[in-house]
């Protein structure tokens, strides 16, 4: 066999290795990419399922209710395909259809969501607020969604942080006044009451800050009558509240919410 045959077998077999090495690496590439959607999908109807499962009746709002029951609607589907012999996608589409259905057809509650009363529920509700408001930033970000919709959405999740922080502040509030620490409990409905002031609009909260005065004043009543209060520890005073600061953040457009999250 002449040099010449063999350097042309070598060429060749070279030639073959390369593109037998390109062609595993783009495989490979484009199932770690499958993959990784796969998880980014998965990951999203989850935070999904958890904010229809976590909001009680009535506190989120028909279009934001709708917006999510879409969202969920629209990555199954995209699952689906992706996993075209999973039974559980095609399940999950029939549930999440219905539930859209019923939606629709469901009018506007009126009036203000029911004030809520576990810690731990405002807690779980805070965070469902924040994903579906990064989710939102998201939707813009990618043209999927006009500004001034998603303005009109981001001022609704304000609105529900502004309910939620006064709820939570009234919630300790009451917990306080029912262990007997009074001035705990001032301090918590005093901190709701100027929230209320502060960010009330056409008498949004004029009821509930009557109340919280009346509140306010039979405890400073009770407190100018006790005789023999037990003292409370600066502990008691300094007790967390797990909202204190938190609608601050939602007050303004901050811009770590456009970061790179979980729906990119």
């Amino acid at each position: 066999m002449s040099s010449v045959i063999i350097i042309a077998s070598i060429i060749v077999l070279l030639a073959g290795l390369v593109c037998y090495a390109f062609i595993t690496q783009t495989i490979s590439q484009k199932r770690q990419q499958k993959e990784r959607l796969l998880m980014a999908l998965k990951s999203r109807v989850r935070n999904f399922k958890f904010m229809l499962s976590g909001f009680p009746p009535g506190f989120l709002p028909k279009d934001l209710t709708l917006l999510v029951q879409r969202s969920v609607l629209q990555s199954l589907e995209q699952l689906s395909k992706l996993e075209p012999g999973s039974k559980d996608h095609t399940e999950d589409i029939q549930m999440i259809t219905q539930q859209l259905a019923e939606t629709q057809r469901h009018p506007t509650p009126s009036g203000q969501p029911a004030a809520l009363d576990n810690p731990q529920k405002a807690r779980d509700i805070r965070a469902c607020l924040e994903e579906l408001y990064k989710f939102i930033f998201h939707l813009e970000s990618k043209k999927m969604l006009p500004k001034p919709q998603a303005d009109i959405y981001r001022s609704m999740i304000r609105q529900l942080v502004l309910q939620l922080t006064v709820d939570s502040y009234t919630l300790q509030g009451r917990i306080a006044r029912d262990k007997g620490k009074l001035r705990l409990a001032i301090h918590h409905f005093d901190l709701a009451l100027k929230l209320m002031t502060k960010e009330r609009n056409n008498g949004q909260f004029d009821g509930r800050i009557m109340q919280i005065r009346v509140s306010i004043k039979d405890l400073e009543d009770r407190l100018l009558n006790e005789t023999s209060e037990t003292a409370e520890t600066a502990e008691d005073d300094a007790e967390p509240t797990p909202i204190n600061s938190e609608w601050d953040k939602f007050a303004q457009d901050d811009e770590s919410w456009k970061k790179k999250q979980i729906y990119d």
